[in-house]
């Protein structure tokens, strides 16, 4: 029961982490499948990008990245740029962002130019603003649709706001001007912090919808394992593990809510520092909880003078978003990115002594940490502009955690199968005076069973020694008696010592050896005492080299053979395992059972039929048949029918019974139909099986 429970056991892990690992993949495909829904933009030269040829009902949405004019520490208006327009100070890509070198006073103006065929200015066009900081202006066409915050015209506005947004507009032929005017005094950098999505209304709506559900989502997951785990946690007060799981998840399901185009945010737009402050704090605090994880798990690999060292800087962290304005705390992003990464690694290495210990769960925890490190990386990436993706790093955490909550159902598993373990060894030990005890009296029966046995067999040996006696006594009085006639008549002068009298007294004397040879082969042949040599033999060659053998002995006597063979597949080869020498000895049988019932002129037939798995073989004759009152009694010994041909000199009335035995020793049954005047037919089946044949 314990080898079982442990067995199960070990399944059930395989199960898990197969099921943790597809989970990853399947998270990722959906990640990258999200990435890569949209197209890139055609290329753009000089602050003009030519969508002539851009199918919007095919390719859908694009992104406005390339080719953008930026006018540093300048908010120019739509008409600056009607006459001689300036000359721009630079072309740049989005996402673009810049800090006091780049824009003195923090500001900073965007152009880009659009061109449009006639067939795409059929219906209006959308623009999707997701990150800019943090005060904008957006003028399309020389009409402002859009401004969000307070922009001045010198640094230090009363209030900014990252308000993302969709814009409705016309289009016109040709070309379409795009101006983004961005001032920023609040954040530590400035800019345009992601690319603008340009397109039909509903492709753009379509697409920040998928975006918002792959946040509700990955949300949704994480805040049910932190609700599942704190549930664990108030059934189980001891159960550390649980509570800093739960904490984590929670925090990461409220960071995806703050995050650019997160629920809150576009609940409450207006609110942007609260939710700057929440999303650093968020970030900031899960650090500490991701290192009481490890450390929880593997306390023997991990230190806590370093531990503690890494607690201390986050606190430092999450006190600064505290107390300190948006400018301050967020310059601490950088550093804060170069220290996660260090934690990461650290942790890495925490795992890798893990794995080299065998510890619970070791691997899929470095495999999540592995992810989780590609993902921060993607991340920081992504906030800085230098690549177009999504942020992955909630997705990562949540991938961890579910990880750390099948670590912790394998070790309650392996808690339950440890316990089921001692309850059987405990009930293991009570039955060991039961077992003894039962151990004893089984050897007792089993010695008694072979007494009983040992007593039968010897019973049956002496039935079966009476019964050769007395059949040997029966069958051989009568060519005893003739032998003892014939010695008497040569003794006394009666009959002179001819060839033919001596003839018929080695007839005599060789039949009584024949017949007792036959008694001792059926009597061995029922105790199972013969010994059978059991070889492959192709069908085909059966009745080739051995049936084929009886026709000179039947045609010598003026009777018709027949052989027909089975008719063999062309693809399969029929093998049969038999003793061909018993075999031979069943048909010899048969076959001169026939011809002594067989007149001049008839037939013998032997023929062959595959069954599904068994040869049946039939023997047919065109004689006299068998006396109804004989046939139920055909295969018993000495029962001996009316034949006209040699019957006296040869038949013991041993070889139907001795066929049988041989054919049972087999498998198969030995028959006999037969209508009295007509013929007979004996049957029997073999077994045989079908190989399949190679054909080059």
């Amino acid at each position: 029961m314990n080898a079982y429970m442990t067995i199960r056991h070990k399944e059930a892990t395989r199960l898990i982490w197969g099921f943790t690992v597809l989970l990853i993949f399947v998270a990722g495909g959906a990640a990258l499948a999200l990435f890569n829904s949209r197209q890139p933009e055609p290329p753009a030269q000089n602050g003009i990008m030519d969508l002539t040829g851009w199918d919007f009902a095919q390719k859908g949405t694009l992104l406005l990245a390339d080719g953008w004019e930026l006018y540093r520490d300048r908010l120019l208006q739509p008409e600056d740029f009607a006459g001689s327009a300036p000359k721009p100070d630079a072309y740049v890509r989005l996402p673009h962002m810049w800090g006091n070198r780049e824009a003195e006073e923090g500001l900073a103006t965007y152009r880009l130019q659009i061109i449009l065929e006639p067939s795409q200015t059929n219906a209006k066009k959308a623009l999707r603003i997701r990150d800019i900081h943090s005060a904008y202006r957006v003028y399309v066409n020389r009409l402002m649709y859009k401004e969000s915050g307070d922009l001045g015209e010198s640094p230090g506005p009363p209030e900014a706001s990252i308000y993302p947004s969709i814009l409705f507009f016309p289009v016109n032929e040709g070309s379409n001007e795009i101006i983004v005017q961005v001032s920023n005094s609040t954040y530590q950098r400035g800019g345009v912090g992601s690319t603008l999505s340009f397109g039909v209304p509903v492709e753009i709506y379509k697409y920040r919808e998928r975006g918002l559900a792959w946040k509700l989502s990955v949300m949704t997951a994480l805040a049910t394992l932190g609700i599942y785990h704190l549930a664990l946690f108030r059934m189980r007060k001891n159960d550390r593990m649980s509570l800093v799981i739960s904490i984590t998840c929670l925090l990461m399901s409220v960071r995806i809510m703050v995050l650019n185009d997160g629920i809150l945010t576009l609940l409450a737009p207006s609110m942007a520092t609260m939710w700057s402050k929440v999303e650093y704090f968020t970030l900031y605090a899960g650090i500490p909880f991701l290192l009481a994880t490890i450390q929880l798990l593997y306390p023997r690999e991990m230190s806590r003078r370093v531990t503690g060292v890494m607690w201390v800087f986050s606190g430092a962290l999450c006190l600064s978003v505290l107390v300190l304005p948006v400018k301050l705390y967020s310059c601490t992003f950088i550093p804060f990115l170069v220290f996660l990464l260090g934690v990461l690694g650290y942790c890495l290495i925490v795992l890798a002594l893990a794995v080299a210990r065998s510890r619970t769960g070791a691997w899929i925890n470095t495999l999540c940490i592995f992810i989780m490190i590609a993902a921060v990386t993607n991340d920081i990436l992504f906030e800085q502009g230098w690549i177009q993706s999504v942020n992955l790093t909630p997705l990562s955490v949540f991938l961890f955690a579910f990880a750390e909550t099948l670590v912790i159902a394998h070790r309650y598993s392996k808690a339950y199968v440890d316990v089921e373990n001692v309850s059987g060894q405990l009930t293991q030990l009570n039955q060991q005076l039961e077992e003894k005890i039962k151990e004893r009296t089984e050897a007792l029966e089993i010695t008694n069973a072979h007494l009983v046995y040992a007593n039968e067999h010897l019973h049956q040996l002496e039935t079966s020694r009476r019964e050769l006696i007395a059949n040997v006594t029966h069958e051989l009085g009568t060519p005893m008696t003739s032998i003892q006639g014939y010695m008497k008549a040569l003794l006394d002068g009666v009959i002179q010592p001819e060839k033919q009298y001596i003839q018929l007294l080695y007839d005599k004397i060789q039949m009584a050896d024949r017949l007792v040879q036959d008694l001792f082969d059926l009597t061995k042949l029922e105790e199972g005492q013969t010994t059978f040599h059991m070889v492959d033999v192709i069908v085909d060659d059966l009745f080739d080299e051995y049936f084929s053998s009886f026709q000179w002995d039947v045609e010598s006597q003026g009777i018709r053979f027949l052989l027909q063979k089975p008719e063999s597949p062309q693809d399969r080869l029929p093998i049969a395992r038999i003793d061909p020498i018993r075999i031979r000895q069943v048909i010899t049988n048969l076959v001169h059972n026939a011809l002594n019932y067989t007149e001049e002129g008839g037939s013998i037939m032997i023929r062959g039929e595959y069954g599904r798995d068994r040869l049946v073989i039939q023997v047919t004759d065109t004689g006299k048949g068998i006396d109804p009152k004989l046939l139920p009694h055909i295969f018993d010994r000495f029962v001996k029918g009316n034949g006209k041909k040699r019957i006296a000199k040869d038949g013991s009335g041993l070889g139907l019974a001795i066929a049988r035995e041989i054919v049972m020793h087999h498998g198969g049954i030995l028959t006999v139909h037969s209508e009295y005047g007509i013929g007979s037919t004996f049957q029997f089946d073999i077994p045989i099986e079908f190989i399949p044949m190679v054909v080059d």
